[in-house]
């Protein structure tokens, strides 16, 4: 009883981890539109789908990256395809219609998204071949840092809602969503030291919430959102292929620091619990 209290405690005062463009446009344009789409009768996938197409005209804009007013336009279209990503899960949730198949497209249409943004980029280049040999390069690690991001979001989520055992995700059997599901376990989402300290001691579970929440607010350089913000900026300053030594190597480096980061600061949250206890494994009174 007192367990699930201060559990309860703790969701009730949990911090957001939301990024700022996140929760002051995306989410904002995509809750506007909801009732819209369940008037209409929209079905999530195509909305998912739709989205996919506003980043395919991204990328033939960002094709003539050269000129200010394609970059501009691309941009547009990639923030249009940022609400349709924000709406098509608050859809399948508020019409019932969230399903593993649904799961799976929303997910490929989200890694289709930048490689249509990216690769016609690449093939405006003279030199094209080398140029789509480094996008598609930096399109693998993207797609590691991003499952590294969504499992941490995840699993901070699933804590900050009392959890502390791996949520099960649902699955089509398919080899793709198997696939996917084992990468992002591995990388952020899996069950660590961490989740069976706070389910010992939910009352140190506000101090890991507190503790994280920045962390994981500070990780909008390799979210989508981040990625999108980019793209623009080195088109603007005339060196468009500096954005996939961006993805390489900056973002990364930044992944692997902030990854242990994270550990660090969950190691020192176990370290409190644990530090209460005494060898034979009773509460430690306090002399």
């Amino acid at each position: 009883m007192l367990t699930s209290r201060l559990t309860r405690m703790a969701v009730s005062a949990a911090p957001h981890i939301d990024d700022p463009t996140n929760a002051h446009f995306v989410h904002p344009v995509a809750r506007a539109l909801l009732p819209l789409a369940i008037r209409a009768g929209i079905h999530p996938n195509l909305v998912s789908i739709t989205g996919l197409g506003f980043a395919g005209l991204s990328g033939t804009a960002y094709y003539y990256w050269h000129d200010w007013r394609f970059v501009v336009l691309g941009f547009v279209m990639m923030v249009a395809w940022h609400v349709c990503d924000g709406l098509d899960g608050a859809l399948a949730r508020a019409t019932g219609k969230a399903t593993a198949f649904g799961r799976v497209v929303d997910g490929t249409c989200d890694y289709l998204a930048f490689f249509a943004v990216l690769i016609p980029i690449a093939v405006g280049f003279p030199d094209w071949g080398d140029k789509l040999t480094l996008c598609l390069t930096a399109g693998a690690a993207h797609a590691v840092q991003a499952m590294w991001y969504e499992g941490e979001r995840d699993a901070w989520l699933r804590r900050s809602a009392g959890v502390f055992t791996e949520r099960p995700r649902p699955a089509t059997g398919t080899w793709y969503d198997g696939g996917y599901n084992w990468v992002e376990r591995k990388l952020g989402s899996r069950v660590r030291a961490i989740d069976g300290a706070l389910s010992a001691h939910p009352d140190r579970l506000p101090a890991y919430l507190n503790a994280t929440a920045p962390l994981l607010r500070a990780l909008l350089p390799v979210s989508a959102n981040g990625r999108t913000l980019a793209i623009p900026v080195f088109c603007l300053i005339g060196h468009a292929e500096y954005f996939w030594y961006w993805e390489l190597a900056a973002l990364t480096l930044f992944a692997i620091a902030m990854a242990a980061t994270l550990r660090r600061a969950e190691a020192r949250i176990v370290a409190d619990s644990t530090a209460v206890l005494d060898q034979s494994g009773a509460p430690a009174r306090h002399r």
